[in-house]
């Protein structure tokens, strides 16, 4: 099976999104489908054959939509194109609607009486009304398909509202024509134009929202290089960075921007990773190093291999990974949806029992419908189809720029309810790198490092490289060893200089018989390698894996917003309640493996709790993908970035706080915007049904279409207002890394 991103084009509502569904999820082969309106998307799971997409392609088309290109830069024009002509039909339809309402509502301030005739009058508003009618052509040619169809959309409340002013208007103008004065007061041509005007304007500013936000995909991976210095035969020359091949070796200069994935060969220099990780710092790269794509090198030229190109690089995985948090529907947009699905059946059928009851009443033909199309227009459910996707549209782009990936919707509206952290220690809370605390010689410091050094030169293991770093640190020179043999689980033992040396733990050296002195104990908290030269000893060395310097500050953040924190480790019981006191965490379970994590994520789970487990290797990602929330950072292993719902592109602890804010703020403008959209309906609709009236307001009902197409348009239009707000959100967590960089 596979799954993918289809761009929609014509979704207008959350209706469409229903419809759309529908018309996907009945062609043979696939097997899921969900709709967005926020990013006008379809994420389809099917069995990915190209007959199958091809028949995905025609049921969106069959169903009155399209199916826009897979290419980025076509796919923008397109929408630009899109947004253009949008843009001019509303300029179209204002510009006709404006004069049309003048003239219609002239009459009442005592314009026009002496200038035209009647008939005239009437017939000059109807011709104005018709460019109206023409830039709002979408409106009819998609609702009156869906409404005939039987999945009714906002579209169809548009286009019946629209066109029964129409026939009213025309039907009270042919009355004047034949000498009814009375019928003049009731062409209502100027109700259809400003539907379509009003509404227009509410659904520019969604496309023309929508298109920026989508521009920030687009602009994320234009800042990739379109072309690259390469050395190939020992000439350098310039290739597009599409036709980079994994080996080539690439020509940085300082100021450049890397051209793709890959390592470093030759040089030393800083690299700016801010568009990957959220932190405008420089990182130090030498040879042996990773460099990323699209990053941009400091003050030194750099020599580096590709490794990754095209679609494998990260700055791809991370636009892809944006996408798929766009197309996918958090549990509150299922719900949304649904509720959408039959509200547009339900205000029809209310429009009619207005109608009906009003005509009941003993109201004329033209105050009922005037009433039913009040209810129609107020009723669109524009502002709730919005409500939720826009906000994880913008919150998710928001998070990126804070190196904060949400694969999915599920995954913001489940960080916002997180109330249990479970943390990994090595690699999360510390620097995951084994570091010399402290040398303690019992010969020369000097000779013990050298001696250490020669020994472990060869080694793999993560405290000999420890050792080896620290000498070369210290500028200690590091003679060849021979005789090399490895003393499995206990240490290493090789001649050096035609002394005999050995290299393990306190246990290993009481195998051999070496006497161990004072002040060379096990520290709580550090790894200790001793050595001895020739059968004497020769010293020691204090190892551990430094704290992170902002684990501490993340961790007052998370207990500050009621998370209660949890430290699971496979480190003993006294090392991990060390690293545990230092930083202030709740509770520490210690000597873990993969399947005790996992055991206590579910504990956490049945006691009700909603549990996110932060972990960057292997052996995390059990765990991982059974948290409700599972967060891998940056420099984790692939296997437990794939597993995890958020990937968090640096290795900065506090970006596990930021990441629960804000989903926290993502879901606070979600409620917001569904309170917007329920309460506006709740209100609106009474009103348009006719409420006023009964308290003798009468003179309302004629300007009733008119003012219920405004109220409409206000609805969405404070639900893209009150979303963009996010764009201003700063989490906490990294306010004193936003005031570093400021």
């Amino acid at each position: 099976m596979k799954t993918k991103v289809f761009r929609i084009g014509g979704m207008t509502c959350a209706a469409c999104v229903g419809r759309v569904e529908s018309a996907i999820r009945s062609v043979k082969g696939v097997t899921a489908a969900e709709a967005n309106i926020g990013s006008c998307t379809a994420s389809v799971t099917y069995d990915g054959t190209p007959e199958t997409e091809a028949a995905i392609a025609k049921a969106v088309t069959a169903a009155g939509y399209s199916v826009v290109s897979d290419d980025r830069e076509k796919a923008a024009e397109e929408g630009l194109k899109a947004l253009k002509v949008q843009y001019r039909d509303l300029i179209i339809a204002i510009v006709f609607a404006i004069p049309l309402c003048i003239m219609a509502m002239g009459p009442m301030f005592g314009l026009f009486d002496r200038f035209l005739d009647p008939f005239p009058y009437a017939a000059v508003q109807g011709l104005l009304c018709i460019p109206v009618l023409i830039a709002g052509r979408r409106f009819f040619l998609k609702g009156f398909p869906a409404l005939f169809s039987g999945h009714p959309t906002m579209d169809s409340l548009i286009a019946l509202g629209a066109t029964a002013s129409v026939i009213l208007g025309t039907y009270n103008t042919y009355l004047v024509y034949t000498g009814d004065m009375h019928a003049l007061h009731m062409v209502c041509f100027d109700s259809a134009a400003m539907i379509i005007a009003l509404v227009s304007v509410g659904k520019y500013v969604e496309a023309r929202s929508r298109f920026k936000t989508d521009d920030s995909v687009r602009k994320l991976l234009d800042t990739a290089p379109d072309e690259a210095s390469v050395i190939r035969d020992g000439v350098e020359i310039k290739v597009k960075s599409s036709d980079l091949v994994a080996g080539d070796i690439m020509l940085v200069r300082p100021g450049e921007r890397i051209p793709t994935d890959g390592t470093v060969v030759s040089g030393s220099s800083t690299v700016n990773e801010s568009m990957l990780t959220g932190e405008s710092m420089p990182v130090d790269k030498k040879e042996g190093d990773l460099v990323y794509g699209a990053t941009v090198n400091g003050g030194g030229s750099l020599q580096v291999r590709a490794e990754k190109t095209g679609e494998d690089t990260v700055l791809f995985q991370i636009a892809r990974m944006m996408e798929m948090a766009r197309s996918t529907k958090a549990p509150v947009a299922s719900m949304a949806d649904k509720v959408a699905s039959v509200f547009v059946p339900v205000v029809i059928g209310i429009a009619v029992l207005s109608f009906a009851g009003w005509m009941l009443a003993g109201r004329d033909l033209q105050f009922s419908l005037t009433i039913a199309i009040s209810v129609l227009v107020i009723s669109c459910p524009c502002a709730l189809g919005l409500a939720t996707p826009l906000a994880m549209v913008v919150g998710t782009w928001k998070g990126s720029e804070y190196g904060i990936l949400f694969k999915t919707a599920t995954a913001v509206e489940s960080s916002s309810k997180t109330d249990v952290i479970v943390l990994d220690k090595t690699g999360t809370c510390t620097m995951g790198t084994p570091s010399v605390n402290q040398v303690r010689p019992y010969i020369g410091e000097g000779e013990l490092l050298s001696m250490m050094a020669s020994a472990e030169s060869d080694s793999e293991h993560p405290l000999g490289k420890a050792i080896c770093a620290y000498a070369a640190e210290k500028g200690v020179a590091v003679p060849p060893h021979e005789e090399f043999n490895s003393i499995s689980g206990n240490g290493i033992e090789c001649v050096c200089n035609g002394k005999k040396v050995l290299i393990g733990n306190a246990g290993l050296m009481a195998d051999r018989g070496i006497e161990i002195p004072e002040g060379h104990d096990e520290v709580l908290g550090m790894t200790c390698v001793m050595a001895s030269v020739d059968g004497k000893f020769a010293g020691s060395v204090l190892i551990s894996d430094p704290v992170r310097p902002e684990s501490a500050e993340a961790i007052r953040y998370l207990r500050e917003d009621g998370v209660k924190v949890i430290m699971a480790t496979g480190d003993g019981e006294a090392a991990a309640n060390k690293i545990a006191s230092e930083l202030g965490i709740d509770e520490v379970r210690s000597g873990m493996k993969p399947d005790g994590k996992l055991k206590l994520i579910k504990e956490m789970q049945i006691a009700q709790h909603h549990v996110a487990m932060i972990g960057d290797g292997i052996n995390d990602a059990p765990a991982l993908s059974q948290a409700d929330v599972g967060m891998a950072v940056g420099a984790g292993t692939d296997v437990a970035i794939e597993s995890a719902d958020i990937v968090l592109m640096n290795s900065d602890l506090r970006s596990v706080p930021a990441s629960l804010e804000t989903g926290k703020a993502v879901m606070k403008t979600v409620k917001q915007n569904l309170v917007f959209a329920f309460g506006y309906n709740a209100v609106c609709i009474p009103i348009a049904a006719g409420l006023p009236v009964l308290f003798g307001y009468d003179g309302l009902v004629e300007q009733m279409p008119m003012l219920s197409a405004a109220a409409m348009s206000l609805s969405s239009i404070s639900v893209v207002t009150n979303t963009l707000r996010l764009r201003r959100f700063k989490p906490k967590a990294l306010a004193s890394i936003q005031a570093r960089q400021s």
